[in-house]
């Protein structure tokens, strides 16, 4: 029998809190809160969670997975222009925020809430 904070950790909905959560996070470090792009990305992955939360196909999750990739590259352009120990807590929490949406969305739980591609519809 499983304790009763790992059957909460196993739920689906929680584990896409941890998205909202790190990705909430990662926002608010980036000091970013007069961009319109930074806001429309932010609210896109929001939308993105919500749609795998109600059970959408694949592609929000990979549309969510490309979108922690462009994350990904632009922590690495930190990285490469060696300004990273000016911005430690920015790097730290995208990369925070990076591995917790891969993790989860490759997560047993949320792996199963995913359903199947319909294909082309016939017009009837």
């Amino acid at each position: 029998m499983q304790t009763a904070p790992m059957a909460v950790l196993r739920r689906p909905g929680t584990l896409l809190l941890l998205i909202v959560g790190a990705d909430s996070l990662a926002y608010y470090a980036s000091d970013t809160r007069d961009s319109v792009v930074a806001l429309v990305c932010y609210l896109l992955q929001m939308f993105l969670v919500y749609r795998i939360w109600r059970g959408a196909n694949l592609v929000p999750v990979v549309l969510l997975v490309s979108i922690s990739g462009y994350e990904a590259y632009c922590v690495k352009q930190v990285l490469d222009a060696g300004t990273a120990p000016d911005h430690p807590l920015w790097v730290f929490v995208h990369c925070l925020a990076i591995m917790t949406t891969v993790f989860v969305l490759i997560s047993g739980p949320v792996r199963g809430r995913i359903g199947p591609l319909r294909g082309t519809r016939s017009v009837e």
